[in-house]
């Protein structure tokens, strides 16, 4: 008797399932359904191929690269490939999923079959083939297979250095073969773009580009969403109406088929809810309709958080009330940067009268790129697919790192219900570093949280041990006994960080993933070393070890120097240079054990051992909301930066930001942008050595850039910018005082 095991993944039941899913190997995304019978078979070395005649050529493409095909090999396998109506897959028509991209695939001896609803479904079909040949052995199976989101994916939206062409291609071929549908480029930083040069067609080098990445994309199952973002100086009248429909035109001629406009991070006339609705639906009638292949329009809001959403502008009522119905509309829920529930859609649904597109900002690192951000997927809710028209995922401006996030986001938006964002986790470790996996887990593990940042968004970090760090950091404060266990745990986590670095310095077997983030490696050795070295002066206070404890407390001072000075050196080429890592949980655990041990020592043996941990000479304060949590960076030795704001600044009366010296220090000029023309609404200011206010007067250098020349004698003590008019909206480029004369 032909027994078989049922594992449904319609619902939560991995884990009734997971006995019987041990026996093959890992797919991603998670199918809904699959019946594994008791079968083991050998994989097949060849095909014999029925029913590519019929199919389309990416799916004949597809199927004959999966092993090589034969006519006259006795030990070959049939491969059965269709969509619903061939000939070839007749049989089996009745168990295709009647969902858009959904596929049957059926494996037996001898034989597997793969029918698709449609043409991306039996190539959907086939890519869940291609993770299954990856084993020296098939089961018996039978997989009903669909996706719970329409369109599910990435935006490269972000701030900062667009991908290059090669990685372009990678990335969209990745895509696909986790069955992510659609991708939509829009780089802020690509001036075609955006602005300056969004009116004017693409150079050939970069439309041939253009070109390649549409080929790409079409073959790997990727819908190319070529996205214009005119509002920053757009002008609404005829000549600019043409100007954006030509270049949509120009972009069709590139090969595009899938279109998108984006209103978002602009102030003024461009943000004109009315304006904007009048523009796009001329170009979707006049447009997109007159194209009979091209996808519906998506367009992103200018108000496009619901904290940032005037409850009494009527902003987004009037996208809803009348924008044409088929335009899709992006939202990254209840602030820029954040996870989202039923009733967070639900507000937003009943708006704009039309289920929400999620832009969601994660991984993205735009405003904290000193960070890397490597947690695993969670947070949002398993209940979303039927409030959404479609799901994608802003990454990081490091794409192969931002795998690790996107396998997730991969298997959420195809199988909400059950989704695991530990075992997709665990996935794209094994999948980008197979051999050193367990040390590329554990840095991941401890970069995850952004630290302090603008948008208040935190993510888990450190998770399986923080509970031991905190449990002995209270009781070593409290100067109670610790638990021998846990103080082993510690030392072994620290020891394992320090190893694992070295291990994945040394790694190259992910040259991508390596070129990315080997600059947080050093410091992630660093972080190792000093968790030692702190156990280590740890031990030495329980022993009231004099000579021992001064030994640890000089190299601890050390290693931390060491870790500031290159951290001041590295990533300086962002807006938020340097490298963080282990800045939750593990960072502070060995700067409040080391402060609190020294201060001890001090006490008892009538000692001045330093404590002092920031060798930063600034500090930014600031009572404009938006502003009080920049970071702030030294870069070339002489440059203190603020970093700048990724969206419009809104720059309340009286508001003002204060970047203050850690001593009177001699300073050359402050050069600031705030993205207006004749900013005099604000008041500089420095601070004399003596602490007296002087008033500045800024002075144009160039389009919107301002320079403050600082009194050439004398030292300062800060600098403070003020706004002495009404609430301003504006944007904040940057911020920058040069030190020395």
């Amino acid at each position: 008797m032909n027994h078989k095991k049922i594992i449904l993944f319609l619902s939560a039941s991995w884990l009734c399932g997971a006995m019987a899913w041990a026996q093959m190997p890992d797919l991603l995304p998670m199918p809904q359904q699959c019946i594994v019978g008791e079968g083991r078979y050998p994989a097949p070395a060849s095909f014999l191929y029925k029913g590519l005649n019929e199919t389309d050529s990416i799916n004949r493409k597809f199927a004959q690269s999966l092993l090589q095909g034969t006519d006259k090999a006795k030990d070959y396998w049939k491969l059965v490939i269709g969509e619903r109506g061939d000939r070839a897959v007749r049989k089996v028509r009745k168990r295709i999923p009647d969902v858009s991209e959904g596929y049957y695939l059926r494996i037996r001896e001898n034989e597997i079959i793969i029918a698709g609803n449609d043409e991306r479904g039996t190539l959907y079909g086939l890519q869940t083939l291609r993770q299954l040949l990856r084993s020296e052995e098939l089961p018996e199976l039978e997989i009903t297979d669909f996706p719970d989101v329409p369109l599910r994916g990435v935006v490269e939206g972000y701030y900062g250095t667009p991908m290059d062409q090669e990685t372009h291609l990678r990335m969209l071929q990745f895509y696909g073969a986790h069955k992510m549908n659609i991708y939509l480029y829009g780089p802020k930083d690509d001036p075609y773009h955006s602005s300056p040069y969004w009116r004017k067609p693409y150079p050939e080098e970069k439309a041939q580009e253009i070109r390649e990445m549409v080929q790409t994309s079409r073959e790997a199952g990727v819908d190319f969403v070529w996205a214009i973002h005119p509002g920053k100086d757009i002008r609404w009248n005829e000549a600019d109406r043409d100007s954006v429909r030509l270049k949509l035109e120009a972009m069709y001629d590139l090969g595009v088929r899938s279109f998108a406009v984006f209103f978002d991070d602009i102030s003024g006339e461009g943000a004109r809810a009315e304006k904007q609705v009048e523009l796009l639906n001329y170009l979707n009638r006049e447009f997109i309709h007159t194209k009979v292949d091209v996808k519906p329009l998506i367009m992103c809001p200018t108000e496009y958080n619901k904290e940032w959403s005037d409850p009494e502008g009527g902003y987004l009522e009037t996208l809803g009330e009348k924008l044409d119905a088929d335009i899709a509309i992006m939202w990254t829920g209840n602030s820029v940067i954040c996870t989202l529930q039923p009733a967070d859609l639900q507000w937003v649904n009943e708006r704009i009268r039309r289920k929400a597109f999620v832009w969601w900002n994660f991984p993205v690192n735009d405003y904290v790129m000193d960070h890397l951000l490597l947690g695993p997927v969670y947070g949002n809710s398993l209940q979303l697919a039927g409030q959404v028209s479609g799901f994608v995922s802003n990454p990081m401006e490091h794409a192969e790192a931002s795998k690790i996030a996107l396998y997730g986001i991969a298997d959420y938006t195809w199988n909400m219900t059950p989704y695991d964002s530990i075992r997709a986790w665990n996935y794209a470790f094994q999948e980008l570093m197979p051999k050193d996996k367990d040390a590329l887990r554990l840095f991941a593990e401890h970069n995850a949280d952004p630290g302090l940042n603008v948008h208040h968004f935190e993510r888990d970090e450190s998770v399986r041990v923080r509970p031991v760090f905190d449990r002995f950091l209270r009781l070593a404060l409290e100067n109670t006994v610790t638990s021998s266990a846990d103080y082993r745990c510690i030392r072994s986590e620290f020891q394992a960080i320090s190893d694992a670095a070295d291990i994945l310095q040394a790694n190259d077997e992910n040259p991508y993933l390596k070129k990315e983030i080997s600059p947080w490696y050093p410091a992630f050795k660093y972080l190792g070393e000093m968790g030692c070295e702190v156990m280590n002066l740890y031990d030495a206070w329980r022993a009231q070890n004099q000579e021992d404890f001064k030994k640890s407390h000089r190299h601890l001072r050390a290693l931390q120097y060491l870790s500031y000075q290159y951290d001041a050196k590295t990533n300086q080429e962002v807006n938020q240079p340097g490298v963080k890592v282990g800045g939750k949980v593990l960072r502070p655990f060995v700067d409040k054990l080391f402060i609190h041990l020294t201060e001890e020592f001090n006490y008892r043996f009538k000692d001045s051992l330093a404590t002092t941990l920031n060798y930063s000479p600034y500090r930014l304060e600031s009572d404009v909301a938006q502003l009080r949590n920049l970071s702030v960076s030294l870069r070339k030795g002489n440059q203190i930066t603020v970093s700048p704001l990724n969206e419009v600044l809104h720059w309340n009366a009286g508001g003002s930001l204060t970047l203050m010296l850690q001593e009177p220090m001699q300073a050359a000029y402050v050069r600031f942008d705030v993205g207006v023309d004749s900013p005099d609404w604000l008041v500089f200011e420095c601070q004399a050595e003596d602490g007296n206010w002087k008033t500045l007067e800024p002075r144009l250098v160039w389009s919107t850039i301002y320079q403050i020349d600082l009194p050439k004698e004398g030292k300062i003590r800060a600098i403070r910018a003020t706004n002495h008019a009404s609430e301003q909206s504006c944007y904040f480029k940057s911020f920058l005082l040069k030190l020395g004369d």
